[in-house]
């Protein structure tokens, strides 16, 4: 029996490999059929360039938006989290993926939780 553990890893190991290697213009071509009025000139694109993420920080919040999205862009998020991941230094693809995780955890870990 494989370990669930292992298989995530892995996974994760490869997606964040593909953020790494790609533009984020390859990135967008990828997710174009999910949201095909995100493209590499649009204002999105440019305020995430302008606030000096790196290339594979914008490929993970990209594709972390939308995976937390049913597969939409939401503005606010996308540049909150841009926001976050440049005050605390996010600058590889494999260290956003685990602060957004962290995040996310802790965001429904939040909303949970009985009042």
């Amino acid at each position: 029996m494989f370990d669930e553990t292992v298989i995530i890893e892995e996974k994760e190991r490869k997606l964040a490999e593909f953020l790494e290697t790609n533009t984020t213009e390859d990135v967008l071509m990828e997710v174009q059929e999910y949201i095909p009025s995100l493209h590499p000139q649009s204002k999105v694109i440019r305020k995430l360039k302008e606030m000096k993420l790196p290339q594979p920080v914008i490929n993970t919040l990209i594709y972390f938006v939308l995976a937390t999205n049913k597969q939409t862009v939401a503005m606010n998020k996308l540049m909150t989290l841009a926001d976050l991941c440049r005050k605390n230094n996010i600058n590889s693809a494999q260290s956003a993926i685990t602060f957004f995780k962290q995040y996310y955890y802790a965001f429904h870990m939040q909303i949970s939780r009985p009042y």
